[in-house]
């Protein structure tokens, strides 16, 4: 943004020596120093390309109802829209200045302003779901802000098409703090002639103030996955993270945790300094990260005299837990039917009768992997590799019965 605004800037005047400017420059003198060299950059590349959008009219690309909620919920400045919209209106002095919050696409995802404004606003075009990227349409603040990753403003005759020659705009990119990448851009439009030479600081302001946003977000949603985590982890034997759907660490045990790790999925194993080769186990809001185990053999040693426990040794330090009698019964079920373990339904016949209950089994082994850790493998269940359950025979057959199957087990 090289042409300087001040206060005693008279507009018309400043409109008239870029639109003349501007037609020298289409006809193929050198730009002026006054031109930015990304304004006459961006025409160059429209010019050379078989673009929609013309000198006269710019290309208007609307995207569906759908896909504009779907990429509103993927953008973390969701989480600041509110306090964005109440600051503008606050703040704005001018009632025909309006406001855009685009992605790096260039969809305009929300907007706000006056009933002043939003009329115009509509017929040019500028509503949620259109798009103002530079492929879509042409020169524009947004378009140049997401090609150039700064701040700019286009005045008037700097847009490539006539038809928004009209209007200013002004565009600042937004960051994710936690990343750094831009996750978004924030816009000022109105009128040419009422353009206030503050409202690019303005524009910038609202670009902070979205990034500030999204960092009390996600500790938010951090502070609430370990609130609603506490007790699971507080049973946790061994090291481990709890960590959001994107990674990041919210909290950690038994070891110096790291900021952030990959993003987890469903069975997924992956590496973690400090820890080694990790599984990851979908808990509540969130996922927990903790060691596979060692490559060596481990032994489980059940006790069922009494109320069941655990011991288990080749794991680190031996560690003892205490166990339901329904996850004791789970666990010889799974040592009995050894590497080709068993499904949901088939722990449904064996521990129910029937093939009704596999989401209380698949519960029941959830709590149960919370419990014992990595002891555990799913799809099928099983004992993990290495593992080695042992169990006196006398001590199982008091709590199996006659029948060979515990009888009148409970949670």
């Amino acid at each position: 943004m090289t042409i300087s605004v001040q206060a005693t800037t008279d507009l018309t005047e400043l409109a008239r020596e870029i639109n003349r400017d501007r037609e020298a420059i289409m006809s193929g003198a050198t730009p002026p120093p006054r031109f930015a060299g990304e304004v006459v950059e961006s025409w160059n590349r429209v010019q050379a390309t078989d673009h929609p959008s013309t000198v006269d009219d710019h290309h208007r690309v609307l995207i569906s109802r759908e896909e504009l909620e779907s990429r509103r919920t993927a953008n973390p400045v969701r989480h600041a829209m509110d306090t964005i919209k109440r600051v503008f209106a606050a703040s704005a002095d001018d009632p025909m200045m309006a406001l855009g919050i685009f992605d790096t696409d260039g969809v305009m995802l929300w907007r706000g302003g006056s009933r002043t404004v939003l009329p115009e606003a509509d017929r040019l075009g500028l509503v949620e779901g259109s798009r103002w990227d530079e492929d879509s349409a042409a020169t524009t603040a947004v378009g140049l802000a997401i090609r150039n990753r700064h701040s700019c403003r286009i005045f008037g005759a700097e847009h490539y098409s006539r038809s928004l020659h009209g209007l200013f705009c002004t565009a600042a990119p937004v960051h994710d703090p936690r990343t750094g990448e831009m996750v978004a851009v924030a816009g000022l439009a109105g009128p040419a002639m009422h353009m206030q030479p503050a409202a690019s600081t303005l524009t910038t302001a609202l670009a902070a103030l979205a990034e500030h946003e999204v960092t009390l977000a996600h500790q938010r949603t951090l502070a609430e996955l370990r609130y609603h985590s506490c007790a699971q982890l507080a049973g946790l034997h061994g090291p481990g993270l709890l960590v959001d759907d994107d990674g990041w660490v919210a909290e950690g045990r038994g070891c110096t945790p790291p900021v952030r790790v990959a993003a987890p999925t469903q069975d997924m194993r992956q590496f973690v300094p400090g820890l080694g080769m990790c599984v990851v186990e979908r808990l509540g809001m969130g996922w927990l990260v903790r060691p596979a185990g060692p490559a060596g053999p481990v032994v489980a040693e059940l006790d069922l005299d009494g109320e069941p426990a655990v011991t288990v040794t080749g794991d680190g330090d031996p560690w003892r837990t205490v166990l339901t009698p329904r996850h004791a019964q789970i666990l010889l079920l799974l040592s009995d039917a050894g590497e080709h373990g068993l499904t949901s339904q088939q722990l449904s016949m064996m521990l129910f009768g029937d093939d009704n209950h596999t989401v209380s089994v698949r519960a029941e082994l959830s709590r149960l992997r919370r419990v014992v850790g990595a002891l555990v493998a799913s799809r099928p269940y099983r004992l993990a590799p290495r593992v080695e359950l042992r169990v006196n025979p006398e001590q199982r057959s008091a709590f199996e019965g006659p029948s060979g199957r515990r009888r009148a087990v409970t949670h």
